[in-house]
């Protein structure tokens, strides 16, 4: 799943995914995410118009808000994940977290959801 130019992660269901986790399940943490993304974007947005406008004036400082807002928009992403993680998805053998990679097109990076696979905890182990 990709968060690029579009601003919202895709909620097509992966087909690794099935018998694993319900795809009502898989819709509603994407929705959560792309709902997190919605309500940041346009403050983002603002800032990044501004800091482009006030650029050469401020010798690039106008551009600090934008660099952290993306920053504090990414950590509430990871947190959302990680209560995710915990409420279902651990319980499951999954985990989700958020990584940066470089785009297939173009040499911008973007950031995708990363589904892994956890090893299953054998239940008759020795202490």
């Amino acid at each position: 799943m990709r968060f690029g130019l579009s601003n919202k992660f895709e909620a097509e269901f992966p087909s690794s995914l099935t018998g694993k986790v319900a795809p009502e399940e898989f819709k509603a943490s994407i929705s959560r995410v792309n709902s997190c993304l919605k309500k940041n974007l346009p403050v983002n947005v603002r800032w990044l118009l501004c800091g482009c406008l006030c650029c050469c004036c401020t010798l690039g400082c106008s551009m600090w808000p934008v660099i952290c807002l993306s920053k504090r928009t990414r950590r509430s992403i990871e947190k959302l994940l990680e209560w995710e993680n915990n409420r279902l998805y651990h319980k499951l053998c999954l985990h989700w977290r958020l990584s940066k990679r470089k785009c297939e097109t173009n040499n911008m990076m973007e950031y995708v959801i990363l589904i892994e696979f956890l090893p299953k905890t054998p239940i008759f182990r020795p202490d």
